[in-house]
């Protein structure tokens, strides 16, 4: 098959190529260092302006002369490109996601519709097409609507945290909604959302024939807004047969989710709070998880999600190794806003029980501020360990080294 594969990811592509197929590789710019070790594997390579641009990406196939060969799938790995993949596909008459499948699994009003409709749990939600134009004020607005504070202030469709913050009332959501349009003019249809408390988890597996046929749960160390107030992003994932009843539930509700969804095909990563008996639907993508929840699902249920996601649209057997007995977990490493980088390589790596490291912020590079978006850290640190306890003792370890280390003064 000649497959045009969105995004520059090092075992969607290798899947492919194992497979016998041709490829066709479309990337950002920002991309093109990672391309380098792929290119003269590749059928055709070509940068393209956004993934987010369907006319960006169709007019690079005709630029690099893919479409005279014909294209037999479109398949995204990267969270922007999953909508315009959709779409490409049906245009050239190629296996590709649906593209309502694509938006629904993409745009968050759109998902929590599906989901309501369909009895799932998940937050009351408000959107607002254009936040700056109402008769009134939001808070007023979502009053109405039924919303309770605090309040929840996102892009229907954004990603790593950019554009999401917290309000605790309605004098503070109607600040912080003109302050969002004043700092990002485009952005003026939001998505308002009830807080929902307690843990945030993620589930990320494989989805055959409608049924979720693999399922790694994960709990997050601190719900992913929290990095708006500089917490990294950081989770242990949990072994299947430590905790049985509760992948029993998380099983069941992502069943639900997927269904409601019309997702029956392909990998999904579902973001979900609450516990055992309660727990609520965030969201739920149609491609794997970021940061290094690849890896957990490589070293856990033995399963290349990445790999995965070619596989399953292609309608290929997925391969898969053995089950891991260790627990493992990842920790972002933390900046100091405004300080040189001091910490290296060699000093993250010494810290008992660090597995996989990829450093970012080089040392002597400034740190900017964690607290712009969820993808700012120095690097990502992923841990195993016999126990539970002994995972978050090796994550805070990483974490502190980072601090002690870049603390202003500290030489």
């Amino acid at each position: 098959m000649h497959v045009v594969l969105i995004g520059a990811r090092t075992e969607a592509v290798q899947a492919l190529l194992d497979g016998g197929h041709r490829v066709t590789l479309l990337y950002e710019g920002g991309e093109h260092a990672r391309v380098a070790a792929l290119r003269d594997r590749l059928a055709h390579a070509c940068a393209v302006d956004s993934y987010l641009v369907v006319e960006s990406l169709w007019s690079a196939l005709h630029q690099v002369g893919a479409l005279a060969e014909g294209v037999d799938a479109v398949v995204s790995v990267q969270e922007n490109g999953m909508v315009p993949a959709a779409l490409l596909g049906r245009q050239l008459g190629a296996r590709a996601l649906d593209p309502e499948l694509a938006l629904r699994c993409r745009d968050k009003a759109v998902q929590k519709a599906a989901w309501r409709a369909a009895g799932v749990p998940t937050a009351d939600w408000l959107l607002l097409p254009d936040a700056g134009a109402g008769p009134e004020p939001v808070s007023a607005a979502v009053a109405r609507a039924g919303l309770t504070a605090p309040y929840v202030v996102k892009p229907t469709a954004g990603a790593a945290t950019i554009g999401v913050a917290l309000a605790p009332d309605g004098p503070a959501l109607d600040a912080l909604v003109t302050d969002l349009i004043a700092d990002a003019p485009e952005r003026r249809r939001l998505l308002v959302e009830s807080w929902v408390a307690g843990p945030e988890w993620h589930a990320d597996g494989l989805v055959r024939d409608g049924r979720p046929t693999a399922l790694l749960l994960s709990r997050y160390r601190s719900p992913l807004i929290e990095t708006k107030q500089g917490t990294p992003t950081a989770t242990v994932a949990l072994l299947p047969d430590q905790h049985p009843e509760l992948y029993r539930e998380v099983t069941a509700l992502t069943d639900r989710a997927l269904a409601a969804l019309g997702h029956t095909d392909g990998v999904f990563h579902f973001e979900l709070f609450g516990g055992p008996g309660e727990f609520t639907a965030g969201e739920l993508a149609a491609r794997p998880g970021g940061h290094f929840i690849g890896s957990l699902t490589r070293r856990v249920l033995g399963i290349d999600v990445w790999a995965a996601a070619v596989h399953l649209l292609l309608g290929e057997p997925v391969p898969a190794g053995p089950a891991g007995t260790e627990v493992v977990g990842f920790t972002d490493i933390p900046t100091v806003a405004g300080q040189p980088n001091r910490l290296t390589r060699a000093q993250v790596e010494r810290i008992p029980g660090v597995v996989e490291l990829e450093i970012k912020i080089q040392p002597g590079a400034p740190m900017p501020d964690m607290r712009a978006n969820s993808g700012i850290r120095i690097g990502t640190a992923l841990v195993a360990a016999p126990t539970e306890q002994d995972c978050l003792a090796a994550l805070d370890q990483v974490v502190d080294t980072a601090l002690k280390v870049n603390q202003p003064g500290e030489e």
